[in-house]
């Protein structure tokens, strides 16, 4: 091969390999959310099995939209306790063989017992994360929000529900916030991406 196209080769496959192990800053957006409609008219509003709102739907118990707290971002948050364990569920579209992350806000319902908060996430019936959250020391004005991820690769469906559930028992149950969700081929995750849900 002559020098020239063989420096022009080691160039392009040296350029191919830096996009193929970059780290994913130019993800796809493919949803955000921070539970900011239906606007709240006071402290709180309540929606059970069934009921919809914003593009979510209440498969279990009941939830409450509650705007009297200090939320991960915006004016508004989600309790997935209403007066028992509550579900939230949202259908995502989806490629197949793409893997996705998922990126949410994570509190605790200050205002009431257990101490310890619980839930979990599942993807097409598949929980693919459980979280705690302890609300000693927290406050309505101080609710200590931590953000969580995890990752799912789609293999067959043109389509991924989304739920988030509460686990806690009791009416004042685990928030969530600012939920994100991304696409990134496999080879572009970070390579903290140690533990990936394969979903069929």
């Amino acid at each position: 091969m002559p020098k020239l196209r063989r420096t022009t080769f080691l160039l392009a496959l040296s350029t191919l390999l830096v996009g193929l192990t970059a780290s994913p800053a130019s993800a796809a957006a493919v949803f955000a959310n921070g539970f900011e409609n239906p606007r709240v008219p006071a402290y709180f509003s309540s929606f059970g099995a069934g009921q919809q709102f914003d593009g979510w739907t209440v498969t279990a118990g009941g939830v409450d939209l509650v705007a009297s707290w200090q939320d991960a971002e915006g004016r508004q948050s989600l309790d997935l306790n209403g007066a028992v364990n509550g579900s939230v569920a949202r259908t995502l579209p989806s490629q197949l063989l793409t893997t996705y992350k998922v990126t949410f806000a994570v509190a605790g319902n200050p205002e009431g017992p257990p101490a310890v908060k619980s839930g979990k996430v599942e993807v097409n019936g598949q929980e693919v994360d459980t979280f705690t959250f302890s609300i000693v020391g927290k406050s309505p004005t101080s609710m200590g929000w931590v953000y969580r991820s995890f990752y799912f690769t789609n293999l067959l469906s043109s389509s991924s529900v989304l739920q988030f559930s509460g686990t806690s028992g009791g009416n004042w149950g685990p928030a969530i916030d600012d939920v994100k969700v991304e696409s990134c081929l496999l080879i572009l995750c970070p390579a903290s991406a140690s533990t990936v849900n394969r979903i069929h």
